[in-house]
């Protein structure tokens, strides 16, 4: 019904746009293109300044961009940015965030990301509340590399900070109706303006989004995959003087998936069957289930930033809390068999702090200084058991954890201009990290037997259990981390730099504990890198070409090591690991013709654990996790001026990736994708005035079958998730 109404809608507003065109043909001018590329602000460093002027990798996607190609989910931006990746096997759930080969697979609720993920500068800390949907942004900035300098959590791999369209004191907004195959449908807002002329502006937005999933489950034939996505945004900005303005921001989101919709687990046997004579062929849209799979994620938070303009200085204050609940079952084996299911809870709650203050960018001698805090509370829970002993004895096992983690940064940044043409930055913070964990870990004695339906909790299960593991620590990190980038112009639209930047991840706790010698503490990660960078800009702003190269130097690495212990997937964290990468991003972007806007991006990198070694097996040689060797992005709009007014705009992104490995220790065939190439289309009308376009799409073009993830499986099986299938649909948008 909603598909229906939808396109109902879509049709009607094409029509009517249509006659009244041809009404008004004589009237309405032939609307043409900029001709010229747009100069994109960022705030990369910490202040306002163009994409072009900032000495280091970053890549920026517009918020256009993510609405006009009908992202949804916030891991979807790294397809159109070479060089990152941000696959997820849960719906919107749980992303793996990787930046030049840096990242973590290790979805633990206590794991720090090597990628620091920003929302309007608010770090989020647990994963898995950053796969937030996507509206009424205005940009997503990409930093690659160590940000231990000016970003308020010091990441190794980069940051990604998603930016937000603020209010003001013009009325504006816009409505999104967005229908698919899949019963996939979305609606999306904003509306914006002044409440008290010049002093009080606010600016709703939303978004509610929701599918039937992608694919069937063959044990009962009902789908699986189905979610939905509800979030509200809510901002006021006050001028609270001449001096004075203050932006409140309230969110909250609701999510809800039927699991890890296409997980299969197929047998390693040679025959293709499992220990039990399970066998399935590996097919994409066809899961087998016999338990239930569901997520559910409730989010809010609140954030206030207040600026003062301090004579030429100007201080600014972040204030933010934030809290995530996570509830989730699944059929962990993957198959129709009753061999291990499992549950996890997640519940967090972060407090930050940031003030920064920031002397004038015009200075021969500028600035950026601060403080950052940071404080969370996690509570953590997770169980497996097995309830029927048809093919296994009936068992159980839960791990429950809290721990408190805090943080203190003091940081400053310093650039002298020592001609017009030459200047040099430099960057230093210290950063103090404490983290405790109390843990426990307890299995059933012998077979289980259960009292309820709420298998899960330990006070259902009527057998002896027994403590197998506990854990009571605290530990305190600290160090210093730096970054030093000379800049020199060559000409006055092309600018070279060299940075050198040193990037430290804290320590942790493994919390994929099985046995007491599994316990763990990790120690800090460290990396230095080295980049060499050229940004330019030709033909009178019509090209923008940039290009780095970089090698990195990574000690102490903190691994999730994936094996199937007692046939049940287990993910260890644990560190030591040597490493290195080098390699490169070349990015265009181009207006060669009129009407005509294209972008071409590639990332070459190379990746070497050059010393790795686990119990007793040596995996030095092995490449980084989801790392290819090869990543390209490239993508072309091109639009056609209607003689009647409006006009047609045909758009494409193609993005392709050679061979990806999914974890450090096991690199075999079972354990990896090869490459694949993905592409989208769309074709948009534009009404006259350019306020109502209405644009059909298709994703994944050629239904390009590829894996997403893998993972070992006990009872010599192994699971393979897949990526999106080929996905269509219609959307109108209507500005105001």
């Amino acid at each position: 019904m909603f598909i229906r109404n939808t396109l109902s809608i879509a049709v009607a507003l094409s029509l009517g746009s249509l006659y009244l065109n041809t009404a008004l043909a004589d009237e309405s001018p032939v609307e043409t293109a900029d001709s010229t590329l747009e100069k994109v602000t960022v705030t990369a460093q910490k202040r306002e300044e163009t994409v072009q002027e900032v000495p280091s990798s970053i890549a920026v996607l517009s918020g256009d961009k993510v609405r006009q190609a009908s992202l949804n989910s916030a891991n979807e931006v790294t397809r159109y940015i070479p060089n990152t990746s941000a696959g997820t096997v849960d719906g919107h759930g749980r992303p793996r965030w990787w930046i030049r080969g840096l990242g973590t697979g290790d979805q633990g609720a206590n794991t720090v990301s090597p990628v620091g993920i920003y929302m309007d500068d608010v770090y989020i800390s647990n994963i898995s509340a950053t796969g937030f949907p996507l509206f009424d942004l205005d940009r997503v900035e990409v930093l690659r590399g160590p940000q231990g300098t000016l970003w308020g959590k010091n990441t190794t791999g980069g940051a990604i900070n998603f930016i937000s369209r603020k209010p003001s004191f013009k009325e504006d907004g816009y409505l999104k109706l967005d229908a698919g195959n899949y019963n996939s449908h979305a609606v999306e807002g904003a509306l914006g303006g002044a409440l008290v002329d010049d002093k009080l502006a606010a600016r709703i937005s939303f978004r509610q989004q929701g599918n039937d999933g992608y694919s069937e489950n063959k044990a009962d034939g009902n789908d699986r995959g189905a979610l939905e996505d509800d979030a509200i945004r809510l901002q006021f900005m006050a001028a609270l003087s001449d001096n004075v303005d203050a932006n409140l921001n309230l969110h909250s989101r609701r999510y809800h998936d039927t699991g890890s919709a296409t997980t299969v687990n197929y047998g390693l046997l040679s025959n293709g069957s499992n220990l039990f004579g399970y066998h399935v062929d590996p097919k994409q849209g066809d899961v087998y289930y016999n338990a239930k799979n569901t997520a559910n994620i409730e989010q809010q938070g609140a954030d206030l930033t207040l600026n003062w303009q301090l004579g030429d200085f100007q201080l600014t204050s972040i204030s933010a809390i934030e809290s995530f609940d996570r509830h989730a079952q699944s059929d962990s084996d993957g198959t129709a068999l009753e061999l291990q299911r499992s549950h996890s809870y997640a519940n967090s709650r972060q407090v930050s702090q940031e003030i920064r203050l920031a002397s004038p960018r015009t200075d021969r001698l500028n600035w950026v200084a601060g403080l950052h805090y940071f404080n969370e509370d996690l509570d953590a829970k997770e169980a497996n058991g097995t309830l029927q002993d048809t093919y296994v004895s009936r068992s159980y096992n839960q791990v429950a954890y809290t721990q408190q983690s805090e943080s203190y940064a003091v940081f400053g940044s310093v650039t002298y201009n020592f001609t017009d043409d030459f200047s040099l930055t430099g960057g230093l913070r210290w950063t103090q990290e404490r983290k405790g964990i109390d843990l426990r870990r307890v299995a059933s004695s012998g077979q289980a037997s259960f009292a309820g339906g709420d298998w899960w909790r330990p006070s259902d299960v009527t057998s002896p259990l027994a403590v197998t593991a506990t854990q009571d620590e605290n530990n305190t990190w600290s160090d210093w981390t730096y970054d030093l980038t000379p800049e020199y112009r060559i000409s006055d639209n092309a600018r070279v730099y060299f940075r050198y930047s040193k990037g430290f991840r804290s320590g942790g706790y493994n919390a994929g504990v099985t046995t007491q010698a599994t316990v763990a503490t990790v120690s800090p990660e460290f990396l230095k890198a080295y980049e060499l960078g050229l940004k330019s800009e030709w033909f009178d702003g019509r090209l923008n070409a940039n290009a780095s190269i970089f090698y990195y130097d990574y000690t102490d690495i903190q691994l999730n090591v994936v094996s199937a212990v007692n046939n049940q997937t287990v993910s260890r964290l644990a560190n030591g690991a040597q490493g290195e990468a080098y390699g490169g991003e070349f990015e265009l972007e181009a207006i060669p013709l009129e009407n005509l806007h294209v972008n071409f991006g590639l990332g070459l990198l190379h990746t070497e654990f050059t010393d790795y070694t686990s119990g007793s097996n040596d995996y030095s040689g092995n490449s980084f996790v989801r790392a290819p060797r090869v990543s390209a992005v490239l993508g072309a709009d091109y639009r056609i001026p209607l003689n009647v007014g409006g006009a047609v705009v045909l758009g494409t992104d193609w993005d392709t990736r050679t061979r990806q490995y999914f974890f450090t220790n096991d690199q075999t065939a079972n354990m990896r994708t090869g490459g694949y190439t993905l592409g989208n289309a769309r074709v948009t009308y534009e009404l006259p005035g350019g306020k109502t376009e209405v644009t059909s799409y298709v994703h994944n073009l050629t239904n390009k079958e590829y894996r997403s993830h893998t993972l070992p499986g006990g009872y010599q099986s192994a699971g393979v998730m897949y990526g999106d299938p080929l996905t269509f649909g219609v959307s109108v948008t209507t500005r105001f």
